[in-house]
């Protein structure tokens, strides 16, 4: 899953506006739709000033944006051993509903 994908899910949860989040970032809602659409990778104070709107530590979004083919083939097996409760947890902690974050470390 894209970095911008996981951003979409926690704004929608948080109940916020692409715009309000935008605003609050000091973003355009353009700039904030083309991160969360995957035109562009957010730089990291952009990505901080997300993390500091949604509550949400920055190596959260991280971890959530990770699928199996972008971890090293020998950390595979692990990380399919791992990664499915460590999601729920993360998303628990940060009150996120996990329908709507594609269980793509699960596969």
């Amino acid at each position: 899953m894209e970095i911008g994908e996981v951003i979409k899910m926690f704004i929608k949860n948080r109940k916020m506006s692409q715009a309000d989040v935008a605003k609050a970032i000091g973003k355009s809602t353009t700039a904030l739709s083309q991160i969360i659409n995957g035109v562009y990778k957010p730089q990291s104070d952009t990505l901080e000033e997300l993390s500091r709107v949604l509550k949400v530590p920055v190596p959260v979004l991280h971890f959530l944006s990770i699928d199996e083919e972008s971890v090293p083939e020998e950390n595979r097996q692990l990380f399919r051993a791992l990664a499915p409760s460590m999601e729920r947890y993360m998303l628990d902690v940060f009150n996120t509903e996990p329908t709507d974050l594609e269980l793509k470390k699960a596969h």
